[in-house]
């Protein structure tokens, strides 16, 4: 349980007792408090052990960012489409979602609003027809044009060496370029 301190202007731990489903605390003033949870998150997702984006689908999961189905499975070789990656971005880089921008095609999605705060930090910016197309899966170059605007990374010019390297479209090569060089 934490209480939040007006002078400093921030969340102060003061404990409690967790025992099943109930906090218990003992407090002898008025303000404001909330219950959060630290440290690591523990799911046991079935489907992950070994796979070779373990770890990394371990760290979302522990941002928060990910949670995997109620089945307890992950499903790390399926695709995912572009809102579900818009919404992973805003959970892994704390960005609380919230009604402005809208894109044709998104007015009645169930990710308009992580959508539209993407759109609001320049994280996506859609079709020229002003839509998103938020249900189709999402490429790699859309993928790395994401996370370097989420990330703030400046994009560079490094040389690009894969075996495939030609077909990376031009609006991409430079995200590719910087997401590759940043690892």
């Amino acid at each position: 349980v934490y209480y939040y301190d007006l002078s400093g202007k921030k969340w102060i731990k003061i404990g409690g007792i967790v025992s099943d489903s109930t906090i218990t605390v003992e407090v002898n003033y008025l303000g404001q408090f909330t219950v959060m949870a630290s440290g690591a998150i523990t799911v046991n997702l079935t489907d992950i052990s070994g796979h070779w984006a373990e770890d990394s689908i371990r760290q979302l999961v522990n941002r928060g960012a990910v949670s995997g189905y109620p089945d307890g499975t992950f499903k790390p070789d399926n695709n995912i489409t572009r809102a579900e990656f818009a919404v992973v971005l805003l959970k892994a880089y704390d960005i609380t979602p919230y009604a402005g921008k809208v894109f044709a095609d998104t007015k009645e999605h169930w990710a308009k609003e992580a959508i539209s705060a993407a759109a609001q930090y320049g994280i996506v910016s859609g079709y020229d027809d002003n839509t998103f197309q938020p249900d189709e899966y999402i490429n790699r170059e859309q993928m790395a044009v994401m996370i370097v605007n989420a990330a703030k990374l400046i994009p560079g010019e490094s040389e690009i060496n894969f075996t495939d390297s030609d077909n990376i479209s031009g609006w991409a090569k430079a995200a590719v370029a910087t997401a590759v060089e940043k690892k």
